[in-house]
């Protein structure tokens, strides 16, 4: 490339900037979009999904503020309240709204001209379901540890939304995953966030992981024969049956039959045999029964 064209293609460049400068420094009118997003629904009622929402304006002013009124792109967030009502499922903005707009997104303009200010918005009955919190543990205890309690606060949520919505959700899941082994306790902070379909009553879960070097004790525990039919005695072979107990040593140590409950549910009778079912009231300690899963009874009308 020579000289001369050089030159020539700067002095272009030059005068384009230029022009440019002086275009954007003169007030211009534009039409401009500008999204709208609603807020705080009637108490009872929930949005349905719909269509982006927008408010259509003509507006005066220099081109580097419409410029950077592009580039920014401010949404408007209007509170239901703040609406009019045209027809079902229409609105429009009412005059606190449009002093908003004004005020706030669109202080160096003027507003000449409304295009359009009509909302679409679908309401629904608000439905609400209690909601379990579950966290799946990827993690591996080196040998003779293990996992001896695991707690959630809250344990469970409340989701509020429509109900094709709310109806489909059956848990709250989150992961843990560490790729080393774990031998000491550990905990983790998990934020549940809200939807513009469905709203959480709490936006924080904590979990709390306790590991332990664990040894193991067997207890001979007796067993409770649960709804026995009325005007009825029912004998059950065997009476007490063998669990072994899982925990910490010293918590171990202060483990009786008392703490742990086997039960067997008539109601749950079968052929013969009653199901039995484990459970205790210490935390960190695991039970399981050791050889009889069942046991069989022999019933008698008073």
């Amino acid at each position: 490339m020579n000289r001369r064209n050089l030159t020539f293609i700067i002095c272009l460049i030059l005068s384009v900037f230029i022009w440019s400068l002086v275009k954007l420094s003169k007030n211009l009118l534009r039409e401009v979009s500008i999204p709208v997003t609603v807020i705080n629904p009637p108490a009872n009622e929930v949005f349905l999904p719909s269509a982006p929402n927008f408010v259509r304006i003509v507006v005066e002013g220099n081109g580097f503020s419409l410029l950077k009124s592009y580039r920014q792109n401010p949404t408007l967030t209007v509170d239901f309240t703040d609406l009019q009502e045209v027809s079902e499922h229409f609105y429009t903005l009412s005059k606190n709204s449009k002093d908003k707009l004004s005020n706030t997104y669109l202080a160096n303009f003027k507003i000449r001209s409304v295009v359009s200010d009509t909302l679409q918005l679908y309401l629904a009955p608000k439905h609400t379901k209690k909601i379990p919190v579950v966290v799946h543990l990827n993690v591996e205890y080196p040998k003779e540890y293990q996992l001896t309690d695991l707690k959630l606060s809250p344990d469970s949520v409340v989701a509020s939304g429509s109900q094709k919505v709310i109806d489909t959700l059956s848990q709250v899941v989150f992961h843990y995953h560490s790729k080393r082994p774990i031998k000491d306790n550990f905990s983790e902070t998990y934020t549940l966030k809200s939807t513009p379909l469905v709203h959480f009553n709490t936006h924080k879960i904590a979990m709390q992981a306790f590991v332990d070097k664990v040894s193991e004790q067997e207890l001979r525990v007796p067993v409770k024969v649960m709804r026995v039919p009325k005007n009825s005695q029912v004998k059950i072979f065997p009476d007490e049956v063998s669990v072994l107990c899982t925990g910490e040593l010293n918590l171990l140590k202060t483990l009786t039959p008392n703490d742990i409950e086997v039960t067997a549910d008539m109601c749950e009778a079968n052929a013969g045999h009653i199901p039995l079912q484990i459970s205790t009231n210490k935390r960190r300690i695991k039970v399981a029964l050791m050889n009889e899963a069942t046991v069989d009874f022999l019933i008698r009308k008073e």
